[in-house]
C-alpha cells in the first residue's frame, strides 16, 4: 500500500514539474487510417503486415496517429464516424462508403492522401512509405 502511495505521489510530481509542463505535446504529421471489420478476410492479412511494419520499424515513436476505423456493426460504424468527424476527416471517410481492407495514409495538415495499403502491401512497403512521407516533411 506504502509502495502505491508513494508511486501516485512521484507521478503527480514528474507530472506537474516546470521541465514536463513546458515540453509541447507532438503533433501527428501522417495519418494512418485503417479501415476495418472483424469479417473482412482482408483485414485480416493486412492487420499482420500493419503490426509486423510498426513493430519494426518502430513507426509508434514517429509522429505517425494509427487510427483504426472499425465499420464491423452500427455501434462500431457509429463510433468511428464520430472520431474521423472529431480528427476532420469526415468527408475522406464518408468518401470511401462501406469499404474495408485498406490503409489510406493521410498529410494530416492537409487531409489528403498520399498513398493506400492492402492486402498485398507488405511490411516492408508499408514501413518504406511511411518513413518516405515522413522524410519529405523534415526541414531541409
Amino acid at each position: 500500500m506504502l509502495k502505491r502511495l508513494f508511486a501516485a505521489l512521484a507521478l503527480s510530481l514528474l507530472l506537474i514539474s516546470p521541465a514536463h509542463a513546458a515540453r509541447p505535446l507532438p503533433k501527428p504529421q501522417l495519418l494512418a487510417v485503417y479501415f476495418y471489420a472483424d469479417w473482412c478476410p482482408n483485414c485480416q492479412i493486412l492487420s499482420v503486415q500493419l503490426g509486423d511494419a510498426r513493430l519494426d520499424g518502430m513507426l509508434d515513436q514517429k509522429p505517425v496517429l494509427f487510427v483504426k476505423l472499425n465499420l464491423t456493426d452500427k455501434a462500431s460504424i457509429h463510433q468511428s464516424i464520430l472520431l474521423a468527424s472529431q480528427l476532420g476527416i469526415a468527408d475522406f471517410v464518408q468518401a470511401q462508403g462501406s469499404k474495408t481492407g485498406y490503409i489510406a495514409l493521410l498529410d494530416a495538415a492537409t487531409k489528403k492522401e498520399l498513398t493506400r495499403f492492402d492486402r498485398n502491401s507488405m511490411a516492408g512497403d508499408i514501413r518504406g512509405a511511411i518513413e518516405t512521407e515522413l522524410a519529405k516533411k523534415q526541414p531541409k
